[in-house]
């Protein structure tokens, strides 16, 4: 009677441990997916934003080459380059502050393993 309950337990157990690493093989599985497409988003907004930025000073150069070079050549120069460093600037500041507030890849993953690892540890 002793060896049929143990491994009754022992059974209930292994299956329980399965159960276990097939939810937590689930949630990396989820999360794996919601990472790769934030980031494939992420990667298409950037490369429309970079071709329209490209195109747009490309544009914008020529145009004001054109109308303005007689009368501002130097000025224009100088006013054309602190703008475009201020642009850089503010794309640089608004990279760092979406990274800063994004989420850590795989939080729910891991906070499940902390759960369980707690659980089972006395």
């Amino acid at each position: 009677m002793t060896d049929k309950s143990f491994s009754d337990t022992s059974r209930r157990l292994g299956a329980a441990t399965l159960d276990l690493l097939s939810d937590h093989a689930e949630l990396f599985a989820i999360e794996l997916q919601e990472q790769k497409h934030h980031s494939s988003q992420q990667l298409i907004w950037f490369g429309i934003t970079a071709a329209c930025a490209f195109m747009l000073f490309l544009l914008l150069n020529a145009l004001l080459i054109v109308l303005l070079w007689e009368y501002y050549a130097h000025g224009l120069l100088i006013a054309m380059s602190i703008f475009y460093a201020c642009i850089g600037a503010l794309c640089i500041w608004r990279i760092k502050s979406l990274q800063q507030h994004a989420q850590a890849p795989f939080s729910a993953s891991l906070q499940e393993l902390k759960k369980t690892k707690e659980q089972l540890l006395p």
